[in-house]
């Protein structure tokens, strides 16, 4: 069976069940006309982390990505690569599998990614599907985008994922998209038949893009959950399932 679950596929396999999670990226890097300069490292750790985010909040692991880069390999999509299998391997994220391409046929002159990950888990350890009535929601990190990503210690990293996705406290996980926190309740209603009673601080903006994904939705039944002791990240109560 396959099955579109927010913006994932899950394709059911017996009791093993393989996500297909993706990303984008574009006008971001330090061609002539990319929009926002940063360097390559910035941009392969940005991308990858909210392809994975998607896998990993809920419950799975990556197996294989492929990475489709219109930049040429050398010396762009080299560093992009370098910046992508580091974040990897200093997130215990190892034993995965690369395809990919480079454009080598026209010169370049702004950056572009498309990242595709598949990951696995048990079916039985799918974070979906499993919120119930009187369950909390937080907020953890802040919407942040574009300079703002740069600037701030408050931005989810892919360290933070990989808790969150270990975390047997936390009930289902949302990285909040470009479309912002209210779309991704507007969501998660949808899907669990529930209804949210928002309390979401006035000093957060629940209309604005998550960038590339620098906070997240989790759902719990503790008040307070001891994550956030392993998250150094700002913990922010923003509603309930009613």
């Amino acid at each position: 069976m396959i099955e579109r679950y927010r913006d994932l596929i899950i394709i059911y396999e017996k009791d093993i069940a393989y996500v297909i999670s993706c990303d984008s990226l574009g006008a971001i890097g330090s061609k002539k006309n990319d929009v926002l300069k940063v360097d390559e490292e910035i941009v392969g750790r940005a991308t990858i982390k909210v392809a994975l985010s998607e896998a990993l909040c809920i419950g799975a692991k990556p197996i294989i990505i492929s990475d489709t880069l219109s930049v040429e390999m050398n010396p762009t999509g080299k560093k992009i690569l370098k910046a992508i299998k580091k974040e990897l391997e200093e997130n215990g994220l190892t034993d995965i599998v690369f395809t990919g391409s480079t454009e080598e046929n026209f010169p370049t002159s702004m950056t572009g990614i498309g990242i595709t990950v598949i990951s696995r888990a048990k079916v039985s350890d799918l974070k979906i599907k499993n919120v119930e009535k009187g369950m909390y929601l937080s907020l953890l990190g802040y919407p942040l985008v574009g300079n703002e990503v740069l600037n701030s210690k408050d931005v989810l990293q892919l360290k933070d994922y990989v808790e969150i996705s270990s975390s047997k406290e936390i009930i289902e996980a949302i990285p909040v998209g470009s479309k912002g926190i209210k779309y991704e309740l507007s969501i998660l209603e949808k899907l669990s038949d529930l209804k949210v009673n928002e309390s979401v601080p006035l000093h957060i903006d629940k209309m604005k893009s998550g960038g590339p994904s620098t906070c997240c939705i989790i759902v719990h039944k503790e008040r307070t959950p001891s994550i956030t002791k392993l998250i150094n990240k700002p913990f922010t109560y923003i509603g309930k399932l009613i």
